[in-house]
């Protein structure tokens, strides 16, 4: 076997089965593209490295435009890279290739033996061999298609435009969307087993060693849907999956300082879970982290070891419940209120669109709802304009164009533009390799979440105390009246088992020039955040003073209602942490007071979908 690789200094290699390396004169220089050729005879190995597109800077240690080495097959053998070992057999690369490669093609005898097509997305893990002999590849563990290849000219951003100019594909040594576990047990469940949130319980039958702070007992969750042919009950409660896949394995606090950024104001304390994922880097990244040479993330799957998706994880920034934790305070919620309801996930709505949502009376949202594709937000459309009522007990939510492979469903992708983004999708790779659509966010597509909820994402920030909502005068008009039924108070959430409070973490207000319907009834408005929260960077055309909480009205999060023709409503509270606030004082608190209301109002109304 040939191998064709870069040592330690980044120069490429020639390797043959029979021991000789032949080594380029210096190394690549980072984000250029290169021409390798390699040639191999029976009495000469020659490798060619042409620099395309040279640049005056370049210079004698760097590979020049025609230049190349070759040796004789009698010439002394030299040391093998660091990068290839040799063995008694084949040469077998002992590192992992970080960086794109375009158009690979095997000459046999003159004639191309094989030639991979990279442009061709039709299947995201094949590399379609085009010489019609069949030699096709296979693509493990999700590297980056749709990328720009070395003759992208930047007059589209669009593969499907310009195929031929997207033929790479973007390699990296931490790629993994399949863990590849065997299954080592297998749980059947009940038939009768009711819709819901539950959890197999793993307990280590080892002692545990004890400067391990994890008890010896592990919660692996899942969603039980509804029986096929079931009747279905009057309330959905949509799991966030897309959200929790998202955010799968997050390790931003071990990127940055968050206390000296000024983003929040207590300390950042790292649980068993994150200090379990800075242990092992072999579980793979979030979809808001870097690989290892620094290009963002855009596939994440659940088909790998998952520390931060348990019932008992803690999100570092928050040191409280985010995610499933946050979510299953609703779940405790409808028990608690002995409300009968069937669990769905987004995974689910994403397949069966809006057949999904088909005897549901009420749809009730996650905490964070913020990664959705464009049959999920039909679904839940074409839910409040037949008449069913929507509730948003959540913020952020609506946020990201996401789509999941359709040959893959576990795969999700993103790419990142001009929202709160922790990385952005290099120039000319906007568009999601699994189904070509544009990425970024929804807003910028003219699918705003105002349109859909009534507000939209307007800041973030994480500090000790959230503040509560502040009821509108509008609120105390007779046609609210049922929503406050039993509540006195003018403030609502002045507490909370997350931040402290009702409106925190991340934000969304109703803004009629973002698309909010022009009928929406802000029924409250957070009181003053601090300036830990700062004004969204896609509602800042100009950079100035005053875009923190403490000065810019625009810095809020408001409770809405917003009536439609058909007979349905949406109520929407623009606040991750909201969730918090039901169980507190065991449930009996204004939220889950309002909550409550609002539900049984839902439930009992007569709209035009039954």
């Amino acid at each position: 076997m040939v191998a064709l690789a870069l040592d330690e200094t980044g120069a490429p290699v020639l390797t043959t089965p029979d021991g000789v390396v032949v080594r380029a004169s210096g190394p690549l220089l980072e984000r250029r593209w290169y021409r390798l050729t390699a040639t191999v005879t029976a009495d000469r190995c020659q490798l060619a490295v042409t620099a395309l597109n040279p640049l005056p800077a370049d210079h004698d240690g760097t590979p020049q435009s025609g230049a190349g080495v070759s040796v004789d097959r009698a010439s002394e053998v030299v040391a093998a890279a660091l990068d290839v070992v040799t063995h008694s057999g084949p040469p077998v690369p002992a590192g992992l290739y970080n960086g794109k490669i375009e158009a690979p093609q095997v000459r046999v005898d003159g004639t191309v033996a094989a030639r991979w097509a990279f442009e061709d997305m039709t299947d995201l893990a094949v590399a379609v061999d085009i010489t019609g002999n069949g030699h096709h590849g296979e693509l493990h563990n999700g590297p980056a298609r749709a990328m720009t290849g070395s003759n992208w000219t930047g007059d589209v951003d669009d593969f499907r435009q310009a195929p031929e100019q997207y033929g790479a594909i973007h390699f990296h040594d931490d790629d993994l969307i399949d863990a590849g576990w065997e299954i080592d047990a297998t749980v059947t469940l009940p038939a009768d087993l009711p819709s819901g949130v539950y959890a197999i319980r793993l307990r280590s039958v080892d002692t545990v060693p004890a400067e391990l702070p994890s008890p010896d007992v592990d919660h692996i969750p899942f969603a039980v849907l509804p029986a096929v042919g079931a009747t279905r009950k009057n309330v959905a409660f949509v799991l966030p999956t897309f959200t929790y896949v998202a955010y799968a394995n997050e390790r931003l606090m071990h990127r940055l300082d968050y206390e000296a950024a000024g983003i929040t104001d207590h300390p950042i304390v790292p649980g068993f879970h994150d200090r379990l994922l800075a242990e092992h880097p072999e579980f793979g990244s979030s979809l808001y982290d870097h690989h290892s040479d620094g290009s963002g993330v855009c596939y994440s799957s659940f088909l790998r070891p998952i520390p931060n998706l348990r019932p008992d994880y803690r999100m570092w920034l928050q040191n409280a419940p985010r995610h499933l934790g946050a979510d299953l305070y609703t779940v405790a919620f409808f028990d608690h209120a002995g409300i009968e309801y069937d669990v769905l996930t987004d995974h689910d709505i994403d397949a069966d669109g809006a057949a999904a949502l088909d005897g549901y009376q009420v749809v009730v949202t996650g905490s964070h709802p913020e990664y959705y594709s464009g049959t999920m937000l039909d679904a839940v459309q074409a839910h409040v304009d037949a008449g069913g009522c929507l509730m948003y007990l959540g913020g952020n939510g609506f946020y990201w164009v996401t789509s999941a492979d359709p040959r893959r469903p576990e795969v999700l992708e993103v790419r990142r533009s001009a929202g709160i983004r922790t990385w952005e999708a290099a120039p000319g790779e906007h568009h999601l390799s699994s189904t070509g659509e544009r990425g970024g966010l929804w807003r910028w597509r003219d699918r705003s979440p105002n349109k859909l909820v009534g507000v939209g994402m307007c800041s973030q920030g994480w500090d000790e105390k959230a503040p509560p909502f502040i009821r509108s005068e509008l609120s105390y008009r007779p046609e609210y009246s049922w929503a406050f039924e039993g509540i006195d108070d003018h403030e609502i959430g002045d507490f909370g088992l997350i931040m402290n409070g009702a409106c925190g973490d991340e934000l969304d207000r109703y803004d009629p020039a973002l698309g909010s319907p022009p009928n929406t009834a802000v029924l409250a408005t957070s009181g003053r955040h601090s300036n830990y929260y700062q004004l969204a960077v896609e509602d800042v055309l100009m950079l100035a003073p005053g875009l923190g909480g403490a000065d810019c009205a625009e810095v809020r999060s408001d409770m809405v209602l917003v009536e439609h023709a058909a007979g349905g409503a949406v109520f929407s509270v623009g606040s991750i942490c909201f969730t918090g606030c039901l169980p507190w004082n065991g449930f009996d608190n204004n939220v889950s007071r309002l909550v409550q209301n609002v539900l049984t109002n839902f439930r009992n109304r007569n709209s035009k979908k039954f």
